[in-house]
């Protein structure tokens, strides 16, 4: 998203490397390379360590344990018209932030996993050009910078018979 990039506005208080996200949340993003472990065979959990200044967005629901100092917060994440579209992708129409309010160089872990048995994918927007196009409900967590848009399918026929329906979710 185009505030994504945008250095935080505020005080001198704030973690060197904020960034806004589109809903004004001000935290450092996460680096999933790092603080990401995927577990399990046949049905997977995804792992994040949260260092204190980021906020890990995920699915509401998703969560499956959090470690003490990690707190949740469910939002919207940018109002009832952020709640919609996200519904509309698939997604819940509120978010659970988490963040981490431990002592610096310590970390919180929150455990994420789905309702039933899926394959978890690592995958960096920045990579794809700047956006990922992916199924309705496809996306578990992400850094507070990634938004969810709704995106259509190209062709009648692509939505028709190509089993995802024709409202697909972006991730910017």
């Amino acid at each position: 998203s185009p505030t994504s990039d945008l250095p935080a506005a505020g005080g001198d208080n704030l973690p060197e490397g904020a960034k806004t996200s589109s809903d004004g949340v001000v935290a450092v993003p996460i680096d999933f390379d790092v603080a990401s472990k995927i577990e399990g065979k046949e049905s997977q959990i995804v792992t994040v360590a949260i260092e204190p200044g980021q906020i890990l967005r995920a699915e509401s629901g998703a969560m499956m344990y959090m470690t003490e100092g990690v707190s949740m917060n469910t939002t919207t994440g940018g109002g009832l018209s952020a709640g919609f579209k996200r519904m509309l992708t698939g997604q819940n129409v509120f978010i659970s932030d988490y963040s981490y309010e431990g002592e610096a160089g310590t970390t919180g872990l929150v455990a994420l996993g789905t309702d039933f048995p899926s394959k978890i994918v690592r995958l960096s927007i920045d990579q794809y050009g700047g956006k990922i196009v992916a199924q309705q409900g496809a996306l578990l967590c992400a850094s507070h910078t990634v938004d969810v848009e709704m995106e259509f399918t190209k062709k009648f026929s692509t939505g028709f018979f190509g089993g995802e329906g024709f409202v697909l979710q972006a991730l910017t």
